[in-house]
């Protein structure tokens, strides 16, 4: 299940803009509602506070992953937004965020949700790709890369 299949070039923030946590939740919503057209700007933000409450995503190494399960989604989707100066987001390491893939689903897709987002677990683990992301020129190299590295992972020739 590769991840790339489920991000939309026009589901890509860059440079990502923010001075809160809440701020960039809100950018996140707000660009998975006009991408995806079939979901509101607020159900995405009560869902991901929600999965927030129970703690934080933002997993370190400057890496957030916040995920959620959306009334009304039809599909399996993800937002990822690159922050070259980093955001605050309630990091583990209390370090600010870089790289940002928000992943929503549909409330009934629990199994492929879940493969979802261990596949995006692992791919960002890979310090090159979050290092690539950081210095990206331009939103188009974003999901480039995100495959390139899909790619090395998967033992695909490039």
């Amino acid at each position: 299940m590769r991840i790339r299949q489920y991000l939309k070039e026009s589901c890509v923030i860059f440079p990502l803009q923010g001075s809160s946590k809440e701020d960039v939740i809100r950018v996140l919503a707000s660009k998975a509602a006009l991408c995806l057209g079939n979901i509101s700007e607020e159900e995405v933000i009560r869902a991901i506070e929600e999965r927030e409450e129970l703690g934080t995503t933002a997993i370190g190494g400057g890496v957030a992953i916040p995920h959620a399960r959306v009334e009304g989604l039809e599909r399996l989707s993800m937002v990822v937004a690159v922050s070259p100066q980093g955001v605050p987001f309630d990091s583990l390491d209390g370090e600010p965020v870089h790289v940002i893939f928000m992943l929503l689903a549909p409330e009934d897709a629990t199994p492929s949700y879940l493969r979802v987002l261990a596949n995006v677990s692992r791919l960002l683990k890979n310090r090159e790709l979050i290092f690539e992301l950081k210095k990206a020129q331009d939103l188009s190299q974003i999901p480039e890369m995100i495959e390139h590295a899909e790619n090395r992972s998967y033992g695909a020739l490039v």
